[in-house]
C-alpha cells in the first residue's frame, strides 16, 4: 500500500500548482527529484499522466481521471487524520475497563450506560474488582484508581476528582465498646478493613505535618469489597474507614458516626490510568472526556465546595 502512494502527492501538487517549479518549492524538493518521482509513477501505472512542454503543462485524459480520484482520496486521508487529532472519530470496537466494585456501580455504570446508548459501534467490557489491576499487563484500555498512585513510568494518569476517607462506626457499637479519641485506642477495638494487597492492613490518616501516612491496624473483620465493609459497620461489627462517597449517606441517616476527625487524611485522588505505550484511541479519549465532564459534579467533594462558596 505504501508503494502505491509513492508519487501520488507529488503528482497532485504539480497539477494544483500548475508547474514543476512551484510544486517543488511547496514540497521542499528539487525540480529534478520531483520530475523523477512522477516519471516512476507513470511507469508503474503504464500510462502518461501529464503532457509536458517547455511552455505548458496539461493533463492527459488518463491523468485527469487519476488526478480526480487521487485528490478525493487524499482529501479523505487528510480529513481522517484531522478527525483523529481532534478526537471526533466515532468510538468503536472493544474497550476493556477495570473499576473498583462499589465505586464502579455507583458512579461509573451510569456514565457507561450513556456511552453505550450514544456509541452503538462501541463494545464495553467491565471488570469490577477491588484488586489493583495493571492495565498494561492485564490488557485493559483504562483503569480507575482510588487513592494515591505509585510512581510509575509505564502509566499515564489523569485526575478525575477526590475522596475523603472517614473513620466511623455505628452508635450501637460505640455505646458498647466506647468511642476512641486517639489512634492508639484502636488496638482495643474491633476494626473492619479491606483485604491488603501487600499483607499488611493499614488506614490512611493525617500525619503530624498534615501529610497522608499509613497507620497499621489489627482487623477482626476483613473484606475485598467496600460495600460489605459498609454493611458490617452499620450492623455494629466494629470501626472502619470508608470513603465519603460510600459512607456519606449512612452518616447523614445516623446509621454511622464519624470519629477521630483530627486524624482524617487530606483528600486523596480519584484517577483514570492507562498504559503509556498505548495510543489513546477515540473510544478511550471519549470515556476520559465523559468522566472529566460528569464525574466531579457527582462526588461529595463537589457538594462540599458548593456549600462553602
Amino acid at each position: 500500500m505504501t508503494a502505491q502512494l509513492n508519487g501520488v502527492q507529488e503528482f497532485t501538487e504539480v497539477v494544483r500548482k500548475g508547474s514543476f517549479v512551484a510544486a517543488a518549492e511547496g514540497l521542499g524538493v528539487t525540480r529534478s527529484a520531483l520530475s523523477k518521482s512522477i516519471k516512476r509513477l507513470e511507469i508503474r501505472l503504464g500510462v502518461r499522466l501529464l503532457n509536458r512542454s517547455t511552455r505548458s503543462l496539461s493533463l492527459t485524459p488518463e491523468g485527469e481521471i487519476y488526478f480526480n480520484r487521487c485528490t478525493a482520496a487524499l482529501d479523505m486521508i487528510s480529513d481522517a487524520e484531522s478527525r483523529i487529532e481532534a478526537g471526533i472519530v466515532e468510538p468503536s470496537g472493544l474497550m476493556r475497563l477495570t473499576v473498583p466494585v462499589a465505586f464502579g456501580h455507583l458512579f461509573i455504570m451510569p456514565l457507561l450506560n450513556i456511552m453505550a446508548l450514544k456509541y452503538r459501534a462501541l463494545n464495553i467490557e467491565v471488570d469490577f474488582s477491588d484488586r489493583v489491576r495493571d492495565p498494561a499487563t492485564d490488557g485493559f484500555d483504562l483503569a480507575l484508581r482510588l487513592g494515591p498512585l505509585p510512581d510509575s513510568g509505564d502509566l499515564v494518569a489523569t485526575r478525575l476528582g477526590e475522596q475523603r476517607l472517614t473513620i466511623c462506626a455505628s452508635e450501637g457499637y460505640l455505646e458498647r465498646a466506647g468511642t476512641p479519641i486517639d489512634l492508639r485506642e484502636l488496638s482495643s477495638h474491633r476494626c473492619i478493613s479491606g483485604l491488603p494487597s501487600d499483607g499488611q492492613t493499614y488506614w490512611l490518616i493525617r500525619g503530624k505535618e498534615g501529610h497522608v501516612v499509613r497507620h497499621v491496624v489489627s482487623s477482626a473483620y476483613r473484606f475485598n469489597n467496600g460495600q460489605a465493609m459498609l454493611e458490617a459497620a452499620i450492623a455494629g461489627c466494629g470501626v472502619t474507614q470508608l470513603p465519603d462517597w460510600l459512607c456519606g449517606d449512612a452518616i447523614k441517616k445516623g446509621q454511622l458516626r464519624a470519629i477521630l476527625p483530627t486524624f482524617q487524611a487530606p483528600p486523596t485522588p480519584i484517577s483514570a490510568i492507562w498504559p503509556r505505550t498505548h495510543t489513546v484511541l477515540p473510544k478511550v479519549r471519549a470515556l476520559i472526556e465523559e468522566l472529566k465532564k460528569e464525574l466531579p459534579a457527582r462526588l461529595p467533594s463537589a457538594q462540599r465546595s458548593s456549600v462553602t462558596r
